[in-house]
């Protein structure tokens, strides 16, 4: 199994003297680029490396059945309103998933994670963070607790209009990963401006844990984009 870069370890490992054990771990590209694969890739280290628990933020129960025994018996999926109710965990805050169980989307996920953010550190949780564009990323997280950035592809109009403050580090990233044609198993570590590989196991294949909303039955999607509550189910 190919270790996480330094920098993402510390922050997947259990706490020691070697390691910090919380953090957040953003995971920035455009769509289909690879985000949630890299996501699995990191629990699943963390799986087998430590006894460290996982919480799949918002995500359908439809999505923690396609994950692999060794993984889905140590995982939960809250809501995002329990963020705060977790302990020595690690969080999966997928962009889409965390949007569509808030009634506010972005706006209530980014109050919710910026407040909690002074406070991430004496929870003991690791939070990966899925998203499209570093804008996502409240910059109050960088004041407050650790963090390791990593970077897939990101599409070139998207990188156009990027924040000023991760501009060229979100730059350097592309140049490297042009070399290598974009390739998928591909990531860029900012914090250790290193090129990185991650496996693709079997399981990362399935469908239903890149794209699960798609197999929910449709009132209860409807329910989740409009704010009001549907019976759980998943797609016939």
């Amino acid at each position: 199994m190919l270790r996480p870069p330094p920098r993402t370890m510390a922050l997947l490992n259990e706490p020691s003297e070697d390691s910090i054990g919380t953090g957040i771990i953003p995971i920035c590209g455009s769509a289909r680029s690879g985000k949630t694969t890299l996501a699995l890739a990191l629990i699943e280290w963390a799986s087998k490396k430590t006894s460290r628990s996982f919480a799949f933020i918002g995500l359908p129960d439809i999505y923690l059945e396609n994950l692999p025994q060794h993984i889905r018996k140590r995982s939960t999926n809250p809501g995002l309103d329990e963020l705060s109710t977790l302990r020595d965990c690690i969080v999966l805050l997928d962009d889409t998933a965390t949007s569509l169980s808030s009634r506010d989307s972005t706006t209530t996920q980014g109050k919710m994670i910026s407040r909690i953010a002074g406070v991430i550190s004496h929870l003991g949780l690791t939070i990966i963070l899925t998203t499209q564009s570093m804008a996502g990323v409240d910059l109050s997280l960088l004041r407050y607790t650790e963090m390791s950035p990593l970077v897939k592809r990101i599409d070139p109009m998207a990188l156009r209009v990027e924040r000023t403050e991760w501009s060229s580090e979100l730059k350097e990233a592309q140049a490297e990963l042009k070399i290598h044609n974009f390739d998928r198993s591909l990531y860029w570590s900012v914090s250790d401006e290193m090129m990185c590989k991650h496996p693709f196991s079997e399981w990362m294949s399935n469908d239903v844990l890149s794209r699960p909303f798609r197999y929910l039955e449709q009132p209860e999607l409807d329910g989740m984009i409009h704010g009001t509550k549907a019976k759980k189910g998943a797609k016939k």
